[in-house]
């Protein structure tokens, strides 16, 4: 069985020990360095999860699957679903060893990889900019079908132009 030594070593002779809570289960401190406690319930932080996971893929699934067939298509997206789910149970696992409320890629980083925080905020900061830009492709293509759906736009032509639905929703 792996063992977290390296996150949490033992006290030795030359390191003073940090003080033990009286609570195991319980976690030490709800506050932030900031002063503000983490109060988010278990159902909205299933809910975010959720909607995180969900996202603009049901909006390109579709999409996906006319490119890839049925059978690939239904291949990579279950691929894609565990691959994700994994993911997030990895990181609710990494997150018990960090005090409520203070839980970030960021601080995740700090205890597993400390020179290398600043290269995951990067990651993470390139993938949030792709995933903005994936919903201002899929609001540019959508958006004008719905207007004209509606019908005939008349004097307001600018309503199915992609680039108009871009530049408003940016």
């Amino acid at each position: 069985m792996a063992s977290y030594a390296a996150i949490n070593p033992a006290p030795s002779e030359h390191a003073p020990s940090r003080p033990q809570s009286t609570e195991p289960s319980r976690r030490r401190s709800h506050r932030k360095e900031n002063g503000i406690a983490g109060n988010a319930s278990w159902i909205s932080s299933v809910i975010n999860l959720v909607n995180t996971i969900v996202g603009a893929g049901v909006l390109a699934m579709p999409h996906a699957m006319s490119n890839m067939g049925m059978v690939l298509g239904v291949i990579v997206i279950c691929w894609s679903g565990l691959a994700s789910g994994f993911g997030l149970y990895l990181q609710t696992r990494c997150a018990r060893y960090l005090d409520r409320g203070s839980a970030s890629f960021f601080a995740l980083s700090q205890i597993t990889y400390p020179n290398a925080a600043v290269i995951f905020d990067t990651a993470i900061a390139i993938k949030c900019f792709g995933v903005g830009i994936s919903y201002l492709i899929i609001i540019g293509d959508l958006m004008p079908g719905v207007v004209q759906g509606f019908g005939h736009p008349g004097n307001a032509a600018y309503l199915v132009d992609r680039h108009f639905w871009v530049t408003a929703f940016m």
